[in-house]
């Protein structure tokens, strides 16, 4: 009995273990992924601002001007960011790092419901 008892217990921390590791698995695959889109997002973000930047100068005559304005555009886009919605995106990233990390155990507990 006692045997049992050990053996069991035994298993369970393997199990925990096994449930860490694909959390923590499951959440940096996230975030790789993540960060490789952002990365293409920001080369992407940069080459039409780049050709924006360039259409303006030919419209103003003034490449200063033309870089100037889209700089403009960016620093309008950053206020009214912060003034309006960094609040609702920071909630938005937290809940989906959480539900990466929970994912693995919602399958987990699915699988033992079944089981027992």
């Amino acid at each position: 009995m006692i045997d049992l008892v050990k053996k069991y217990v035994e298993n369970r921390i393997q199990l925990v273990k096994f449930n860490f590791i694909g959390a923590i698995a499951n959440v940096a695959a996230t975030l790789v992924s993540s960060f490789l889109l952002l990365v293409m997002g920001i080369l992407i973000l940069l080459m039409f601002s780049i050709a924006l930047a360039f259409w303006f100068s030919t419209i103003f005559e003034s490449e200063i001007v033309g870089f100037a304005l889209v700089g403009l555009i960016y620093v309008i886009l950053l206020v009214i960011y912060a003034l309006v919605a960094k609040d609702r995106v920071e909630l938005k990233i937290k809940d989906k790092i959480v539900e990466a990390a929970l994912t693995d155990d919602d399958d987990f507990n699915e699988s033992v419901e079944y089981e027992e």
